[in-house]
């Protein structure tokens, strides 16, 4: 039952992550050279992650959402088990396929995953501008909009996803608020800060010399 669990809890976050990067990042290896994949050139955004998940997460997007990282320090307890997290993750593209590197900043070790949904999406969604593209590939995920809130004083256009995800968005294509709950466990990021023309921390989406192992998803959930 606990294995089980934690599988619900690895499920929701990976959906978190792919949801995150195809946000803003979902066109053709030609296409992605010259596109703008977000209507500002660099934003960072602070959250406070609450649920089955508490912590921080600074995630950062650059050079118009073609590349986009995020630092994660946080701590799971399911069922009287706690397990907690330092690490970075990162997306970029390499070779026709999106990649999703994620990094232990504990020990410094890492892995390297395709996104599975990259290709399938990709062709669907080129030469659309930014805010064409995240409303077609919202709908994709069966997102429906069922209103409007104020958060840290940022309005937003709240979205349901399937699996009982959620998002809440900016006119310029900023998550302010992100959830899930699924089998009882349920992760929510909610935006603390908020910085327009902010690339980040130096050097936050770098591998540096980070110890790399290629993955695929099914490793993640254990099968």
């Amino acid at each position: 039952m606990i294995i089980s669990t934690y599988k619900y809890h690895l499920t929701i976050r990976l959906g978190i992550i792919i949801f995150s990067t195809f946000f803003v990042s979902s066109f053709s290896t030609d296409t992605f050279a010259q596109q703008k994949m977000h209507p500002l050139k660099n934003y960072s955004v602070s959250y406070e992650l609450s649920g089955n998940t508490t912590g921080t997460k600074l995630h950062t997007s650059q050079d118009y959402g073609r590349k986009q990282c995020w630092i994660e320090t946080s701590e799971m307890n399911i069922l009287g088990n706690s397990v907690k997290k330092n690490e970075k993750v990162i997306t970029m593209l390499e070779d026709g396929d999106q990649w999703i590197i994620t990094i232990n900043l504990d020990d410094n070790t890492g892995t390297k995953m395709k996104n599975p949904m990259y290709k399938s999406l990709a062709t669907d969604m080129e030469g659309k501008n930014p805010k064409e593209f995240s409303e077609e590939f919202m709908k994709k995920m069966g997102g429906k909009i069922v209103g409007e809130k104020t958060v840290i004083g940022e309005k937003c256009t709240e979205w349901t996803l399937m699996g009982g995800a959620n998002t809440c968005v900016t006119e310029d294509l900023i998550s302010v608020e992100s959830g899930a709950d699924m089998a009882g466990i349920s992760i929510t990021e909610v935006a603390t800060e908020i910085r327009r023309n902010d690339p980040g921390p130096e050097g936050i989406c770098e591998i540096g010399d980070a110890k790399i192992k290629e993955i695929d998803m099914s490793q993640i959930m254990g099968q």
